[in-house]
C-alpha cells in the first residue's frame, strides 16, 4: 500500500513538468499486464496469511510451544521489512517483468522448502524466503499502474491492487484451511509451490516492461541529483514526527499481524468450539472491513479536513470493537463476525498515516518517506507475533495434549490478545503528539 503513494508522487512530479504526451497501448493489454503482477500479489498474500488456520498442525509437527512459533510465523517479516525501502530501486532498476518472475520464484522455492523441512531452523529459512519474495508485490502493481495507465487512472489501479491483497488474506483463511485439512499442511504447501511455479511463468510470458520515452527521461533528468535514498532517509529520520507516525502505524497494523495473519484463528477455535475452517471464515472479516475502511477513512479526511482527528478516531474505535470480540462473554458467531468486521472498517483509517508522512516530510523526499513508514509499520510483525507466543507461553499451565502439544484455554488467548488493545491505546496516545497535516496537502 505504500509504495502506490510513492508512484502517485512520482507520477505527480513528472506532471509539473510536462504534460503526458506519451502514447498508451489499449485498455486490455494493460489491464491484462496488471492482471498479472495483481495475481502474483494475491498468490504471496495467501502465502502470508495461511500460517493462521495451521498453528495447531505446526506445533504439533514441529514439537514448539506459542512463542518458537511466533518467532517462525515472523520470519516473514525479517526480510520484508528491511527490503521495503529499496524496493522502489529494484524495480526501478531491473524492471517488473523479471522482479515478479523472480520474485514468484522465491515463493515457489521458500514454499517448497517449508513443505520438506523437518526441523525448525530450515522452517525459518523458508519463511524468510516467503518474505523475501513478497517484498516487491504491490510495489510491482503500482509500477505497472503507472507506467501502462494514464496518470488520471492510477488512483484507480492502486485501490484495486489494495482489493486483491485483501482477497489474498481471505483466500489465505477458508479456503487454505480446507486444502489442509483435507490433504495435510505439508501438500498443501507443495500445491502453493506449483502454484507459484504457475505464476512465475505467467508473469515472464505475460508482463511487459515499457521503457520511459525520450520526453520522459529529459524530464527526470530534471529533478535534483541531491534526491538519493541515503540522503533522503537522513532528512526524514532526524524528524521526530516521521518516528511518531510510523511507530502509530506499527501499533496500528498489530491487530492485522498479530491477530488476523496468525493468533485469532486459534483463539476464535477455542473461543466458539469451531473448526479452523470456520475460525478462518471469521478471522477474514478483518480483512473485509480493512479494504473497505481504508477509502472510507481517506474520504472522511478530506470532509473534515484533517489527517490527525481520523487516525486518532480510528485508534479509539478499533480498540473499543476488537475489546467486545475478547472480553464479552458467550457471543454468538455471528456478533463476533460483524464486530470483526467492524473492527476491520475502523482501523482502516490507520492507513491515512501514509498522507500523513508524506506531508510532514519535503515533497521530494516522499516515495523515501513512504518506504521508511512503511518499515516501521511492518515492524510489528517482527515484534508482535512472537511477543504473544511469549505471553501466551507464560500465562500456560502446563497443560499438554495426547499429541504432546500444549493447550492453551480462552483466558491464555485473553492475556495474550490484551496486547492489542494496549497497542490500539498507545497509538491513540501518540496522535495527541503528531502535527496536523492536512493544511500541508491543500497549500
Amino acid at each position: 500500500m505504500s509504495i502506490a503513494v510513492e508512484q502517485i508522487d512520482k507520477d505527480s512530479e513528472l506532471q509539473h513538468l510536462e504534460t503526458d504526451k506519451r502514447s498508451y497501448p489499449s485498455e486490455v493489454i494493460a489491464w491484462t499486464i496488471w492482471g498479472c503482477a495483481a495475481l502474483f500479489y494475491l498468490y504471496e498474500y495467501v502465502l502470508r496469511v495461511s500460517f493462521s488456520v495451521i498453528t495447531d498442525d505446526l506445533m504439533r509437527d514441529f514439537g514448539v510451544q506459542a512463542t518458537t512459533l511466533g518467532v517462525l510465523v515472523s520470519c516473514y517479516y525479517l526480510a520484508y521489512v528491511p527490503l521495503q525501502i529499496p524496493c522502489g530501486v529494484i524495480v526501478d532498476r531491473f524492471g517488473v517483468r523479471p522482479v515478479v518472475t523472480f520474485s514468484a520464484l522465491l515463493c515457489s522455492v521458500g514454499s517448497l522448502l517449508f513443505a520438506y523441512s523437518n526441523n525448525l531452523f530450515i522452517a525459518e529459512i523458508a519463511r524468510f524466503l516467503l518474505g523475501a519474495g513478497s517484498a516487491c508485490a504491490y510495489l510491482s502493481c503500482t509500477t505497472v499502474g503507472a507506467n501502462w495507465f494514464r496518470s488520471e487512472r492510477f488512483a484507480v489501479i492502486a485501490g484495486v491492487t489494495m482489493m486483491m491483497g485483501t482477497f489474498g488474506g481471505m483466500f489465505g483463511g477458508k479456503p487454505f484451511a480446507i486444502l489442509a485439512n483435507a490433504v495435510g499442511w505439508r501438500d498443501a504447501m507443495l500445491i502453493a509451490a506449483a502454484v507459484g511455479l504457475g505464476v512465475m511463468a505467467a508473469a515472464w510470458i505475460i508482463i511487459r516492461d515499457r521503457q520511459p520515452d525520450q520526453h520522459s527521461v529529459k524530464s527526470t533528468a530534471m529533478i535534483p541529483a541531491k534526491n538519493n535514498l541515503l540522503h533522503g532517509l537522513k532528512v526524514i529520520a532526524k524528524n521526530p514526527q516521521s518516528w511518531l507516525i510510523g511507530v502509530y502505524g506499527g501499533l496500528m497494523y498489530v491487530p492485522i499481524s498479530a491477530f488476523a495473519e496468525l493468533w485469532g484463528v486459534p483463539y476464535l477455535m477455542k473461543a466458539h468450539g469451531i473448526n479452523n475452517e470456520t475460525a478462518s471464515f471469521a478471522s477474514a472479516m478483518v480483512f473485509l472491513g480493512m479494504a473497505a475502511g481504508s477509502p472510507l477513512g481517506a474520504i472522511l479526511s478530506n470532509m473534515i479536513k484533517s489527517r490527525v482527528k481520523v487516525m486518532s478516531w480510528s485508534a479509539i474505535t478499533t480498540m473499543v470493537t476488537f475489546c467486545c470480540v475478547v472480553y464479552i462473554p458467550n457471543l454468538s458467531l455471528t456478533v463476533t463476525n460483524v464486530l470483526l468486521f467492524m473492527s476491520g472498517l475502523l482501523c482502516g483509517g490507520q492507513i491515512l498515516y501514509f498522507a500523513a508522512a508524506k506531508e510532514i516530510n519535503p515533497a521530494e523526499y516522499s516515495g523515501t518517506t513512504i518506504g521508511f513508514t512503511n518499515a516501521l509499520v511492518m515492524s510489528s510483525g517482527i515484534i508482535f507475533q512472537p511477543l504473544l507466543g511469549v505471553i501466551l507461553d507464560f500465562v500456560w499451565d502446563g497443560t499438554i495434549s495426547h499429541e504432546g502439544t500444549p493447550v492453551y484455554d480462552l483466558a491464555h488467548y485473553q492475556h495474550a490478545l490484551t496486547a492489542v488493545p494496549i497497542c490500539l491505546l498507545i497509538a491513540w496516545l501518540i496522535m495527541l503528539f503528531v502535527r496536523e497535516t492536512y493544511q500541508n496537502e491543500a497549500a
